[in-house]
């Protein structure tokens, strides 16, 4: 490719994370199309680049592109003439884009123009960042679409396939007491019914729901209890990554109270669904949904981190949590339509989410509707 203003070959060179095209003698650089973002973004973030120098009582000249005397470039891709356009409205920085590659074409310097400019002024800096979010975002969608192309691959269906969240990127407000204090409950009723041993079976079977006897007190105290320590830690972990950010939004008895209710909302769905069974049913995971189903009103666009299928991608909480819903609807009805229940108790995980996701959307909106009238 040659370059459009001295018609040099360009050469390729990789800054930061970005292999880009430039004119070894006028310095202007060739960015395909969306390699700008990342380039500009971390051209930014170096301590090199300071901001301009302010002008604190002359406002900037504002220049538009029919003031500019300079001639035609042409693309060094695909030949065609490079459009102008100013980066933005006062920035003075005019770029030349090719209207069919959507490639950019920097002289020389306007790069570190770009970035000084972006440093400049705080509400520009702020605009800029959400626009990288944004491509961010469309990034890890992508990506996503990438990772379960391969899952449905052939050559994947003989191995594993495991969608574990490791964390969330929503840093908790306050420190979650109550979320740990559940913890730590759920943990020592475990270590207690294990130490029993030979009495653990009838211990279990006294405190567990029986949705037959659905009135008894297994309907409070199966919530604690756990059938084996895979099934304690798994309950535990996903109650650790999504309850801090649930317990911000309420006060510390709120919560208690609210994952006590979504427990219970959880045990009524599935004795109403299994109201003739005799059979025992334990465990945390019908509260924990409740906890999930608040978390996705609240924190929708919210990213997962999760190791799915050898790979750590980030995934939107409305994907992965409404993902996680739709399968437990589906195994319900499944089983549902063979007449067996089955090891895991689906229903309470539907019955947990729906009652904690219309709890959240109350509240959501009840306090939307509080600030919307102070605001008056």
């Amino acid at each position: 490719m040659k370059c459009p203003v001295c018609y040099r070959d360009l050469i390729k060179v990789t800054r930061g994370s970005t292999e880009v095209d430039i004119c070894p003698k006028c310095q202007g650089v060739w960015l395909d199309s969306g390699e700008i973002v990342l380039f500009i973004k971390e051209l930014t973030e170096s301590s090199e680049i300071s901001p301009r120098t302010p002008h604190l009582f002359k406002p900037p000249d504002v220049k538009t592109v029919h003031t500019l005397n300079e001639p035609d470039k042409l693309c060094p891709r695909c030949n065609k003439t490079l459009q102008k356009f100013n980066y933005a409205y006062d920035s003075n920085i005019f770029l030349d884009k090719c209207p069919l590659c959507q490639g950019i074409w920097l002289d020389g310097g306007e790069a570190e123009s770009i970035a000084r400019y972006l440093k400049d002024d705080p509400r520009v800096t702020q605009i800029y960042k959400e626009f990288v979010k944004s491509d961010e975002d469309l990034n890890d969608l992508v990506e996503l679409g990438k990772t379960l192309k391969e899952a449905i691959n052939p050559a994947f269906l003989w191995l594993p396939k495991i969608v574990i969240p490791l964390y969330d990127d929503n840093p908790r407000q306050r420190f979650p007491l109550v979320t740990l204090l559940i913890v730590l409950l759920n943990i020592l009723i475990y270590i207690t019914c294990a130490l029993q041993r030979k009495d653990a079976r009838l211990f279990i079977e006294r405190f567990a729901l029986v949705p037959k006897h659905f009135f008894g007190i297994g309907l409070f105290t199966s919530m604690f209890l756990h059938s084996g320590l895979i099934h304690l830690l798994g309950n535990m972990f996903f109650l650790w990554i999504f309850g801090d950010n649930v317990e911000d939004r309420f006060t510390r008895g709120g919560y208690l109270i609210f994952y006590l209710m979504c427990g219970l909302a959880a045990s009524a769905l599935f004795s109403i669904m299994h109201s003739e069974a005799t059979l025992t049913a334990i465990g945390a995971s019908g509260a924990i949904s409740g906890i999930m189903g608040a978390y996705f009103v609240f924190y929708p666009k919210v990213k997962i981190k999760t190791f799915f299928i050898y790979k750590i991608i980030r995934v939107p909480v409305y994907i992965y949590l409404g993902a996680w819903f739709l399968l437990q609807l589906l195994y319900a009805s499944i089983y549902r339509s063979l007449g067996f229940i089955g090891g895991i108790a689906w229903f309470a995980h539907i019955g947990g989410f729906v009652f904690g996701g219309v709890v959240a959307l109350f509240k959501k909106r009840f306090y939307k509707a509080i600030r919307k009238g102070d605001s008056k």
